[in-house]
């Protein structure tokens, strides 16, 4: 297995036609104050399976962390992947993510692991406005 595509995004979906439709993208977010919650959002994972991993059953983990290395969440599920005998398949797997709290700033990092093998890390910066404020002419 393989994730060729792992980001955050405001919105995503995919298509009847298997197109990966994705809105708003981010790796940070700027907050005045923490603890800060974010609304909403997408954690998008485009995977592709080899012909070897092709009707079996996977396990996908996705563990949140702060920089501190305390645990925010983990989501667990299994899958399976459906293909033409022989072939490879990619699919798209979007994470709806709701009123996730940040309680301070800096790197947050959302691990991806399939088959307890970690496969990909996104990483979201929690940035203090005023921090930013105070540098845009550096």
């Amino acid at each position: 297995m393989e994730i060729v595509l792992a980001t955050l995004a405001d919105c995503a979906n995919t298509s009847n036609d298997g197109k990966l439709n994705l809105m708003g993208l981010f790796d940070t977010l700027f907050a005045a104050t923490v603890p800060v919650t974010h609304p909403s959002m997408q954690l998008v994972l485009r995977i592709r399976a080899e012909p070897a991993e092709i009707d079996r059953q996977h396990e996908l983990e996705i563990r949140c962390m702060d920089a501190d290395g305390e645990e925010l969440f983990k989501v667990q599920g299994g899958f399976s992947v459906q293909a033409a005998p022989g072939k490879s398949a990619t699919f798209n797997h979007v994470v709806g993510i709701s009123n996730l709290t940040f309680q301070k700033y800096g790197g947050h990092t959302f691990s991806i692991f399939i088959n307890r093998d970690l496969k990909q890390t996104i990483v979201l910066e929690v940035d203090d406005t005023e921090r930013r404020a105070g540098s845009a002419g550096n």
